[in-house]
């Protein structure tokens, strides 16, 4: 695995293939009873200790605190790497009540020490029926031992033990993972498919008339029309499925009658069940050639086709994706870029996203949304010509 490629978002499984509520390749802080997994500016062969001290982003300690995941060639396995000083969490070969230790090598599948730096979560949420939060017991694949303070704030220990939620030292198990870097969500709705059962009411416009007098002259006169006429049209969505919570939201759509497609963008979101009104002015041009005969008169007429209190439900496709800071395997930052499918649909689950997910590849999850879509808008503009010869 090359350094310098980014770790992947990958959904993290418990070691009963629960999906947990994090990803692979995100930081996160690892926290007990509200002291936090600190790597207390150790490197190679030093044991990282609890701080209670929950060090914020503008803090010269913050990376000391940061960790992420990666996956490793054991399903549902992981090794965990600190962000401060790039080292792995490591069993050092010890077992029960032995320390944890930080190893600044990271050993390949093939190291008789490999087992050292991979772990497992064991979820409790199955346990405890009225959490709201993910809870984790964290299993060393090589001792087959827990991490455990074994009541004390200082160092992490490791506990041959496993500690059922009513045990009484359940409590030094139990670890969150608390993500600590922001993210923005994009979407681009497209593919809609409207109902055919439409509300609407269609109206015809005399836009401008105009009478070309050629009876005095014998020879046929020719007039070119450039004529620009400026509407006002009215766009309208609503959402069944709230989409509160994107950051920026693209509308592209073939609007109803018309078979053109246009574009819509929004510096906010959309609640569920708030319409949202777009009004433009556009401007239509008619260019037109008219003859008229000679000895003859030509009353020339446009018209301006409107719909009006359109109403119509439809169907459409959301792509998602998802900004925020990622890690590549060297533990350096890549800051505000696309994070993977499986970190967007995390994201789409801590906001309740109630839209039906369709697919999830490379940065994007596809997923389908309803609403109705309503307006008044100019369909067309056309032109009739009469002969007033008198």
């Amino acid at each position: 695995m090359v350094d310098a490629e980014k770790i992947p978002n990958k959904s993290v499984f418990s070691i009963d293939g629960e999906e947990l509520d994090f990803v692979t390749g995100i930081p996160y802080k690892i926290s007990n009873k509200k002291n936090y997994i600190d790597n207390w500016d150790g490197d190679h062969g030093s044991q990282p200790c609890l701080s209670s001290e929950n060090h914020p982003p503008d803090h010269p300690k913050y990376l000391r605190q940061l960790w992420v995941f990666k996956e490793s060639s054991h399903s549902r396995k992981y090794k965990i790497l600190s962000i401060g000083n790039r080292n792995y969490l490591d069993s050092w070969g010890g077992r029960n009540e032995a320390k944890l230790y930080m190893n600044s090598t990271n050993y390949p599948s093939q190291n008789p020490c490999y087992l050292r730096q991979l772990w497992s979560f064991h979820s409790t949420n199955n346990w405890l029926f009225h959490s709201k939060e993910s809870q984790i017991q964290i299993h060393n694949e090589n001792n087959n031992c827990f991490l455990d303070t074994w009541g004390k704030s200082s160092y992490i220990y490791f506990c041959s033990n496993f500690n059922s939620p009513f045990s009484e030292n359940f409590s030094n198990q139990v670890w969150k993972f608390i993500r600590t870097s922001d993210y923005e969500l994009n979407a681009a709705i497209s593919n809609f498919n409207f109902s055919s059962d439409t509300k609407c009411v269609q109206i015809t416009k005399n836009i401008r008339k105009d009478t070309l007098d050629n009876l005095a002259s014998s020879a046929k006169l020719t007039t070119t029309f450039n004529l620009q006429e400026e509407f006002t049209n009215t766009y309208k969505f609503r959402f069944n499925e709230s989409l509160d919570f994107i950051s920026e939201t693209k509308l592209i759509f073939v609007i109803p009658f018309m078979d053109i497609e246009k574009e819509l963008n929004f510096k906010y979101s959309f609640e569920a069940n708030k319409p949202i009104t777009t009004i433009t002015k556009e401007t239509c041009t008619i260019n037109k050639t008219v003859e008229v005969p000679p000895k003859s008169r030509v009353e020339i007429t446009d018209f301006a086709d409107f719909r009006k209190s359109v109403e119509m439900t439809f169907k459409a496709t959301v792509e998602v994706t998802a900004t925020g800071d990622r890690y590549k395997n060297d533990g350096s930052i890549i800051k505000n870029t696309k994070v993977d499918a499986d970190a967007v649909n995390l994201f789409l689950k801590e906001n309740n996203f109630q839209g039906k997910i369709i697919s999830s590849e490379g940065n994007s999850v596809i997923a389908e949304v309803h609403g109705t879509f309503s307006g008044s808008y100019v369909t067309k503009t056309h032109r009739k010509l009469e002969d007033v010869n008198i």
